[in-house]
């Protein structure tokens, strides 16, 4: 017989272990992290439920490496997007991992740009509004991404 709960919870963990990935790649591509105990503090922060050990297999995993006292990723897309697409002169539609959008949306909502309006997150899919397509070169250029 088919346990349709076990498959319910281990989809949580993927979700959640894709979602907090997007975080640290986030974190890791816009701030210096020095220390894997300054990156379970900014998890925890976020909500996320982490110890240090769960924070170095998830470097691991991500292949990040350590250079110049700080965490860097290793050719990993910035803060998680994976595409970039522009869609008329006001709107860009990113591309993230399965269950990662509204982690990265948060992330880019915390850059402050002032050429993005604002963002909606699906599940792997964002929406970002900005008011016009030098905005959106501007957005990409910041992201590393598309054009």
């Amino acid at each position: 017989m088919h346990n349709y709960a076990s498959d319910v919870h281990n989809m949580h963990l993927v979700e959640t272990k894709e979602a907090r990935h997007a975080f640290i790649r986030s974190s890791l591509a816009t701030r210096q992290i020095t220390s894997q105990l300054m990156l379970v503090r900014e998890l925890t922060r976020a909500g996320f439920s982490v110890t240090q050990s769960s924070v170095s297999r998830d470097l691991a995993e991500l292949g990040v490496a350590k250079a110049n006292g700080k965490y860097v990723l290793q050719d990993v897309p910035s803060i998680g997007v994976e595409s970039c697409v522009a869609a008329g002169p006001n709107l860009l539609v990113l591309r993230t991992g399965i269950g990662a959008a509204q982690a990265v949306a948060y992330r880019l909502d915390q850059l402050n740009l002032s050429e993005i309006v604002g963002t909606i997150a699906g599940d792997d899919t964002i929406f970002v509004a900005c008011a016009s397509r030098k905005d959106q070169e501007a957005i990409q250029r910041a992201l590393g991404v598309g054009q």
